[in-house]
């Protein structure tokens, strides 16, 4: 039998080249859309202090996400408590981001309309949780202090978003907002974008969400290497888990980054030089990175000069090679 070829070292990404620069960038968007939130509110802009309402919170809900996932495959602090495997539970979370994504440039096309019409099919959602719950529930007294609260909440929310009183009575009048899967065959501004979204982030990472079979069998070396042992055992946990790892947060970066450029660019937020820097390191080591930017943010993004990017790269701690590798040979590091 041949003789295998030794399988070539993995590549380190010092995570450090973007880990304080993208953490100042979330600090800044959520700080300016919350200072532009308050002065709508005074002015009485209504409109305007709902569309900014809600990229706060889709802003807040991005970083959350990422900082756990953060903290999840972070080497430092150390943590016995960690356990290289628990990176499995990133896919699910990069599913909810990709979705939020996928809405949010959906949104965008047109915002003050389409805005709209996600938190009115919010409200339908909400008001059929409301329904299941007081159907079940209704004679048992310990339970009406909480239907109360929640009459109000969906309440106010008719009020903000325009739900008549026979959308009130009828809730199915108002249409559910629509899945990725139908929003990239909408005709709208961003279909292409979308379309690559789907085919090349959001595809494999809903199978591990959903765990058909298919998205089992992506991750199960990793549950039975240790029942295999030997050299397969490794193989996964000396380089598969690097791996996966590496995969899945980058994507969680990214789709996080993403997130934050359509803010910004939407609100005329002024954090273009450290977006420009950021999408410039990922496009470094990153392949889906690479590809993301050229699809949509590379026109989005006004040019910012190589040299200066470059200036910040010399400045960060922990300086690495830009060269270009292949997604499967490299690890994560810092």
């Amino acid at each position: 039998m041949p003789k295998r070829s030794p399988l070539k070292p993995l590549k380190n990404f010092n995570y450090r080249l973007v880990e304080e620069k993208l953490a100042g960038l979330l600090i800044n968007v959520d700080r300016d859309l919350q200072k532009r939130g308050r002065i709508a509110e005074a002015a009485r802009n209504l409109e305007q202090a709902r569309c900014l309402t809600l990229l706060n919170v889709i802003a807040r809900f991005a970083r959350n996400q990422y900082q756990a996932m953060q903290y999840l495959v972070a080497d430092t602090p150390e943590d016995p408590a960690r356990n290289a495997n628990y990176a499995l539970a990133i896919a699910p979370v990069n599913r909810q981001l990709l979705d939020l994504l996928f809405s949010l440039v959906y949104m965008l096309d047109d915002f003050q309309t389409r805005s709209l019409r996600y938190q009115r099919a919010g409200w339908r959602e909400a008001r059929e949780e409301y329904q299941k719950y007081k159907t079940e529930f209704s004679a048992d007294q310990e339970w009406q202090p909480f239907f109360r609260g929640f009459r109000k909440g969906l309440g106010e929310m008719a009020l903000r978003f325009g739900i008549s009183a026979t959308e009130e009575r009828n809730p199915a009048r108002v249409p559910y907002w629509p899945t990725p899967t139908q929003l990239k065959d909408e005709r709208t501004t961003s279909r292409v974008f979308l379309r690559w979204l789907e085919t090349w982030l959001y595809g494999d990472t809903s199978l591990q969400a959903h765990l058909s079979f298919g998205g089992l069998i992506m991750v199960a070396p990793f549950l039975v290497a240790e029942l295999v042992g030997g050299e397969g055992q490794q193989i996964v946990e000396g380089r598969m888990t690097d791996q996966y790892r590496f995969h899945q947060f980058s994507r969680t970066a990214l789709v996080t980054l993403a997130i934050t450029t359509e803010i910004d660019n939407h609100c005329k937020l002024g954090n273009q030089v450290a977006i420009s820097y950021l999408w410039t390191m990922f496009c470094e080591h990153v392949p889906e990175g690479r590809e993301m930017y050229k699809q949509r943010y590379e026109s989005m993004l006004q040019p910012v000069s190589k040299e200066f990017i470059h200036s910040l790269v010399g400045s960060c701690k922990g300086k690495t090679s830009l060269v270009a590798a292949r997604q499967r040979e490299h690890r994560l590091e810092g």
